[in-house]
C-alpha cells in the first residue's frame, strides 16, 4: 500500500511551515525587529514576540526549534514514521481540547467569533484526529 495522500498533504504543509519558521527564527536572531514590531488593527495590537511572554527576547531560538521540530516530524509522516503520526495525534488532540475551552469561553463571555471559528476548529482537529487513527492509516505506519 502506497503513501495515503492525506498524510502526504499533512507532511508537506509541516515542513513548509517548519522551514517558513525557521527562517522567521534566523532572521530575528539576526536582528530583524519583524516580530516586535505591533500589527493588526485596533487598539488591541501586540507584537507577535509578545506572544511568548517573559520569553519574549527569546523569540528567534523559539521559532528556529519549532520550526526545526515541524521539518522533523513533517518528515517523519512523510516517511511513514510512527512516532510522527502519534506526535501529530496527541497535538492535534491537545489543541482540540484547549479549543474547546476557548469556547465555552466565548459561550460564557457572550463571544459569538470565538464560540463558531472554535467550533469549526475542533470539527477539523477531531475529523483529523480520527483520521489518524483509522486503521488505514495504521497500517500505513505500521508497514
Amino acid at each position: 500500500m502506497g503513501k495515503p495522500v492525506p498524510i502526504i498533504v499533512l507532511s508537506v504543509l509541516a515542513m513548509l511551515n517548519g522551514g517558513v519558521t525557521s527562517v522567521l527564527g534566523v532572521l530575528t536572531l539576526l536582528g530583524s525587529k519583524l516580530l516586535f514590531t505591533p500589527s493588526g488593527y485596533g487598539p488591541n495590537r501586540i507584537a507577535i514576540s509578545q506572544v511568548f511572554g517573559p520569553f519574549a527576547d527569546q523569540t528567534g531560538w523559539i521559532l528556529l526549534v519549532l520550526g526545526v521540530l515541524f521539518v522533523l516530524v513533517g518528515y517523519g509522516l512523510f516517511t511513514l514514521q510512527e512516532w510522527a503520526r502519534l506526535t501529530v495525534f496527541w497535538v492535534f488532540a491537545i489543541v482540540a481540547v484547549a479549543t474547546f475551552v476557548a469556547v465555552v469561553w466565548g459561550v460564557y463571555h457572550g463571544e459569538l467569533g470565538v464560540v463558531v471559528s472554535g467550533l469549526l476548529k475542533v470539527t477539523v482537529e477531531a475529523a483529523l484526529c480520527w483520521y489518524l487513527n483509522a486503521r488505514s492509516v495504521r497500517s500505513a505506519f505500521s508497514s
